[in-house]
């Protein structure tokens, strides 16, 4: 659960308008630049889609574990995740419900977003990124073509000792996200061929379930079968 929803957290961090807070203005004018360009850029984006590469690197793997997939967005709150083999896995967010679909296990959890604080309280992330990832954000280092910034996790996200963010500044889009956990795991995700507002229809954002697959509510109810309710 706690992965498929970083997902979601981290496609939206490329869409979603950043405000530049008074604190960000206090840090300097370069900082309050780059965050205003990456609003410009993003007010813009109705629709989103783009290949990703994740790498995680764990001292319980003797090498690191590499896996690609595909995801979509559109304004204002449809995210579509899919994760390919080894480990494929589809995270769906339409109406007012998020689903975690695991193929192989035959098996899908659908979480509700009304009724679930934790939840919610992380998908604040639509309104308000900044104040759901961190409280800080810094200037890490320039590059041509790139800046890198570093969040310091809020509360929400205490399992991070660092967020690092790659922008590319000829789009000001983000091109890179590196995860640190406090363990010491590392996950970096890579954004490629990104594609947008090339016009989503709302069909791309549906999941259909073979019939035998068993639906868990996590909050609820588990054993489910059939065709899938969604809330409007």
């Amino acid at each position: 659960m706690r992965e498929r929803i970083f997902y979601l957290l981290f496609l939206l961090l490329l869409l979603i308008p950043l405000a530049i807070p008074s604190w960000a203005q206090q840090e300097g004018k370069k900082l309050a630049h780059i965050l205003d360009q990456l609003n410009k850029a993003q007010k813009s984006i109705e629709d989103f889609t783009a290949d990703i590469t994740q790498v995680k690197s764990s001292s319980l793997f003797k090498e690191p574990v590499v896996s690609h997939g595909k995801m979509r967005f559109k304004r204002p709150n449809k995210i579509w995740v899919e994760m390919y083999p080894p480990y494929p896995n589809i995270t769906v967010l339409n109406k007012g419900s998020l689903w975690i679909y695991f193929p192989e296990e035959k098996a899908a959890q659908r979480y509700h977003v009304a009724g679930n604080p934790q939840l919610a309280k992380w998908l604040l992330f639509f309104q308000n990124p900044l104040q759901t990832l961190g409280k800080r954000i810094s200037l890490h280092e320039e590059k041509r073509d790139e800046v890198v910034l570093n969040m310091d996790p809020a509360e929400d996200l205490a399992i991070f000792q660092e967020i690092r963010l790659g922008i590319d500044t000829s789009k000001w889009m983000l091109k890179r996200l590196q995860l640190v956990e406090k363990n010491g795991d590392r996950t970096t995700i890579t954004y490629h061929h990104i594609r947008i507002n090339s016009g989503i229809p709302n069909s791309r954002f549906e999941l259909h379930l073979p019939p035998d697959v068993d639906i868990i509510e996590p909050m609820g109810r588990s054993g489910v079968h059939g065709p899938i309710q969604e809330d409007y």
